[in-house]
């Protein structure tokens, strides 16, 4: 955890696959909607981990530079089924 309040939390995320070494982070600031931050719920702490372990498996594993995206990097993914 590299910071944690209550609107607010950023995690550091670290993965080894042979020589290669990922550092990345995840981060998730509460808002009311998502143009008042980047998540509605209030376990920021759990969303900016689940953020942060996504982006370092995708990236450690050649997917990311493939522009495969993890379910919470893009609001587009949030888009209503109406």
């Amino acid at each position: 955890v590299v910071k944690c309040d209550t609107n607010f939390a950023g995690v550091k995320a670290t993965a080894t696959k042979g020589k290669n070494t990922i550092e990345t982070f995840g981060s998730a600031l509460k808002g009311n909607t998502y143009k008042d931050g980047n998540t509605n719920s209030w376990y920021t702490l759990e969303m900016a981990e689940k953020r942060a372990m996504s982006r370092v498996v995708l990236k450690l594993t050649g997917f990311y530079e493939l522009g495969v995206f993890g379910e919470d990097e893009s609001d587009e993914f949030k888009k209503s089924n109406n």
